[in-house]
């Protein structure tokens, strides 16, 4: 399926990104790992995680690059593309596992642990997103390459909300934001955008309370591989014009995530009324959201 196909994988020392360079590469890609091979809050830098990753693809028989840097650096991603480009010729598919996590309750967060979580997860996916994007819309221009080039953003089920999460769950949210326009503005230059909402056992769900925790069952039913399936699909021409969707997968649920939109409307012409005032909405509120769940907490 990824035959002749280069891969950049971020955040592919550990968990589902270490699953989906490894699968990847079962498919026949050349797989650059990106890892900064940090801790789960963003600390000690390592370079070993990238290159075990790399050492496995490789034992396998397959062709795999280690790359170290941090993702939410503009100079770096360029850095990455450019030697992916000077080592491979080009670049069909990026994905980005690349996070961090530090939890805290909001009235408690600090404005550091806002800006690490922001940092990683939502200028992370900028920064790559904005370097590939330049270099696929200029290769476009010059080229008219046919074969769509594929950028895949990774989300979470926190965007819907997560306690203790509100750094992490901002940022993911704003990665679905980040997809959707994404898609909008380089699809005319064959570019496609897409989102994963995956669940895995991970580094990351592990360090939840559990009283906080919304996952469950088998933990070989939440392996990292199980996820892998779904970017390695939006990585192959076999999802050519899939543009803009989030799709879930976790413990073998395959699922499509629609995008928020306006469930039920009422109108008031504010020219001819002079709209609506506070009083109405109270009154109107009620038949608004009839049958709806207005309030929330789970």
């Amino acid at each position: 399926m990824l035959e002749d196909t280069v891969c950049i994988v971020c955040g592919a020392g550990h968990g589902i990104g270490e699953a989906t360079a490894k699968m990847m590469a079962d498919y026949g890609a050349s797989v650059v790992v990106n890892d900064l091979g940090v801790d789960l809050s963003g600390q000690d830098a390592d370079e070993q995680p990238a290159q075990e990753t790399v050492n496995d693809i490789e034992d396998a028989g397959g062709e795999a690059m280690a790359h170290y840097g941090d993702v939410s650096d503009l100079d770096y991603t360029q850095q990455l593309l450019d030697d992916t480009l000077d080592e491979y010729g080009a670049v069909h598919s990026i994905s980005n596992f690349a996070g961090i996590l530090r939890d805290r309750m909001v009235f408690n967060m600090s404005e550091e642990e806002w800006d690490a979580v922001i940092n990683v997860h939502l200028k992370g996916h900028f920064s790559l997103l904005h370097n590939a994007a330049a270099h696929w819309r200029n290769r476009y221009k010059e080229e008219e390459f046919e074969r769509q080039r594929s950028f895949l953003c990774v989300s979470s089920g926190s965007s819907a909300g997560s306690i203790g999460q509100t750094n992490y769950a901002a940022a993911k949210a704003g990665v679905l934001g980040m997809t959707r326009t994404g898609s909008r503005e380089l699809h005319r230059y064959n570019v496609r955008v897409n989102a994963l909402w995956p669940g895995a056992q991970t580094r990351m769900t592990e360090s939840v309370p559990d009283e906080y925790s919304s996952t469950s069952g088998d933990d070989e039913a939440r392996a990292p591989r199980h996820v892998a399936p779904v970017p390695v699909f939006l990585a192959s021409e076999e999802a050519e014009d899939v543009n803009g969707n989030t799709l879930r997968m976790s413990s073998g649920t395959l699922g499509y995530i629609t995008d928020p939109t306006r469930v039920r409307t009422m109108i008031k012409d504010p020219v001819e009324t002079g709209g609506w005032t506070p009083e109405e909405v109270a009154e109107n509120f009620g038949q608004l959201t009839e049958g709806l769940n207005t309030n929330k907490i789970e």
